[in-house]
């Protein structure tokens, strides 16, 4: 009998600790949408700073000289009301000038686990002119930006980033997630990439002028249909290469993934 219930106290426990999680699960099934819209006149050489801490920001070309955002927020709370009152603490923070927009999602401190801005995202969705020099940064979530031509910084630390048919310089970091670069040409102010967990592919043109240095700890490196020549170390863990004799410089730093280059 004493065996039988050695073995049934923690059969007990992970019981009750289930349950517990499923009783969380259903105070929180109630669901909250606010929507939050801005349109900002930017002058031609300006520039547009976005920080966020839960959730994606996805950025695309605007067709004038015109910053203009939406974002939404959602809430999970145990009521509508709870959820409701999550939502509304949930702020957006604005600094705008005539040459400069920043955006910054303000989250209240966290006094839970379900609590605070654990139950809370904001997707930011934004349109900028495309040569404005631009800056998106996240914790906990992706960033994606398409047809920019300026100088472009993008991070986060929890997902990936995303750049597709870039021509500007561009800097792009994760922590835990990929990077998948996408170049519409090899930028005059070049390219730095920087991964710890994941992997990292670069497209660009095959008549691209660039040179080239990669490294990954852990993991692999490879070039496909590339005209390159190694200048230096070339090796299963690092490259250091010159394409079509050489040009603005494309480095990569990796940890723990592998290092994919391939043409348009």
């Amino acid at each position: 009998m004493r065996g039988i219930r050695t073995l049934m106290v923690p059969l007990l426990a992970a019981m009750v600790a289930s349950a517990g999680c499923d009783l969380i699960t259903a105070n929180l099934r109630a669901e909250q949408t606010a929507q939050w819209q801005k349109s900002y006149p930017i002058a031609a050489h300006g520039s547009v700073d976005i920080e966020n801490v839960n959730g994606k920001i996805d950025v695309e070309p605007s067709s004038g000289a015109t910053i203009e955002v939406t974002a939404v927020k959602k809430a999970r709370g145990a009521s509508d009301e709870a959820a409701k009152a999550a939502l509304d603490r949930v702020t957006i923070a604005e600094d705008v000038a005539g040459d400069h927009v920043k955006l910054e999602a303000k989250f209240p401190k966290s006094e839970g686990m379900f609590s605070g801005s654990g139950n809370v995202t904001v997707e930011f969705h934004v349109k900028v002119p495309a040569g404005l020099t631009a800056k998106f940064a996240t914790v906990n979530g992706g960033v994606e930006v398409r047809g920019l031509s300026g100088h472009v910084s993008a991070e986060t630390t929890n997902g990936g980033v995303t750049a597709r048919d870039v021509s500007g310089q561009l800097e792009a970091s994760t922590t835990n997630g990929g990077l998948e670069i996408d170049l519409a040409k090899m930028p005059e102010g070049g390219v730095k990439l920087d991964c710890t967990n994941g992997g990292i592919s670069v497209r660009l043109p095959r008549d691209a002028k660039a040179t080239i240095s990669a490294s990954i700890t852990n993991g692999g490196i490879s070039t496909v249909d590339l005209p390159i020549d190694a200048s230096g170390e070339n090796s299963r863990r690092k490259l250091e290469a010159k394409m079509n004799g050489g040009g603005p410089r494309l480095e990569i730093d990796g940890t723990n993934g592998g290092i994919k280059l391939t043409s348009r």
